[in-house]
């Protein structure tokens, strides 16, 4: 007998032998052609993603932890919706620090407004590398100082609010330091046209709130300045900002409930944020949480507000007749309910 003595295989041999073995088995399952691929490219899809819904449930995983990190970002974004306050304005005014007041002036602005501006000054303190806390907030016009914890209560604890005479500080130049102005001014005289000048000389941002047909003054433009591209942040009609009045007759154990004027907040970030910037944050980011409303900073004023009228002709020409030339009505300037939720209802029709 003759014995033959058979090399082994090399590496390579061995690799390419169950190369093609491997080929055969999935070509005989699925009988080759396109459907193979396909079917393989589905088989490797749904295990992929059963693995990743697997990677996200397990605890401790990277993605489970992002996932995490992110509905915690949220919620704390979000705290300042379930915020109360428990100040209330009293039912009693306090003697004031400063002359010519116009008692239809005394009202507070209430919580909710300072809370839809939240997202704004925080916004604003993280700009100014500031916490909640140091974020320094000047309000000038003082009522009975219930917005201080109104904003005690929202985080900011750096408020400015006492009983002085704001125009005798600017006359003084003693006007405290501060980073933001937040205010609803009188109503009465010119006050409007003063703290806005006031606003446009300090270069520091503000927040007003104002009623809607300030920014149809002809004062308006001036004394913003040039360089001022507010926005308007705008509650629902249907449900305005409601203030309220101490010290009014028949309230003895109440403030007074009022919404003499429909009112929004003028908003100008003076070069610390970026307007267009802050509204497409807020809209992506607070919109749905909200009641309010952000128009597009290319309209050049709040085109759902209601404009200053005019008369109709026969009462123009009785107007004209009795010598009055700025024949101009405020008819759609004060806040009326019923055309308030009459248009809510043919907006959503």
């Amino acid at each position: 007998d003759v014995t033959v003595a058979v090399a082994p295989p090399d590496a390579r041999q061995t690799r390419d032998r169950r190369a093609r073995t491997r080929r055969r088995r999935v070509m005989g399952k699925n009988r080759g052609g396109s459907a193979s691929t396909s079917t393989m490219k589905a088989g490797a899809a749904s295990v992929k993603e059963e693995l990743r819904v697997r990677t996200v449930d397990a605890p401790g995983s990277k993605a489970a932890s992002k996932a995490a990190r992110k509905r915690e970002k949220q919620a704390k974004m979000l705290a300042h919706l379930s915020v109360k306050s428990a100040t209330v304005t009293p039912s009693t005014k306090q003697a004031l620090a400063f002359g010519d007041v116009d008692d239809a002036d005394h009202c507070e602005t209430p919580f909710k407004a300072y809370r839809d501006i939240e997202p704004f000054l925080f916004a604003l303190a993280k700009a100014m590398k500031r916490t909640k806390g140091e974020l320094k907030i000047y309000d000038p016009y003082f009522c009975e100082g219930s917005m201080k914890a109104h904003l005690r209560a929202l985080g900011f604890e750096s408020v400015y609010n006492e009983n002085e005479d704001f125009y005798e500080k600017v006359a003084t130049r003693s006007t405290p330091e501060y980073d933001v102005l937040v205010t609803n001014p009188p109503y009465s005289g010119d006050h409007f046209k003063r703290i806005l000048e006031f606003c446009r000389d300090s270069n520091k941002p503000w927040l007003l709130l104002l009623p809607n047909f300030v920014c149809r003054k002809t004062y308006y433009a001036p004394s913003i300045g040039a360089k001022a591209k507010p926005m308007f942040l705008i509650p629902d009609a249907a449900k305005p900002y409601r203030y309220w009045a101490p010290g009014r007759q028949g309230f003895e154990t109440r403030a007074k409930g009022t919404t003499p004027f429909e009112t929004f907040w003028y908003i100008n970030f003076n070069d610390v944020l970026d307007a267009e910037t802050m509204r497409t944050w807020w809209i992506k980011k607070y919109s749905a949480h909200s009641t309010c409303d952000i128009p597009s900073l290319s309209d050049a004023l709040p085109q759902q507000q209601r404009l200053q009228k005019r008369p109709n002709p026969k009462v123009r020409a009785m107007l004209a007749s009795k010598g009055v030339k700025n024949i101009t009505s405020t008819q759609g300037l004060y806040f009326d309910p019923a055309k308030a939720a009459h248009k809510k209802r043919k907006d959503h029709d």
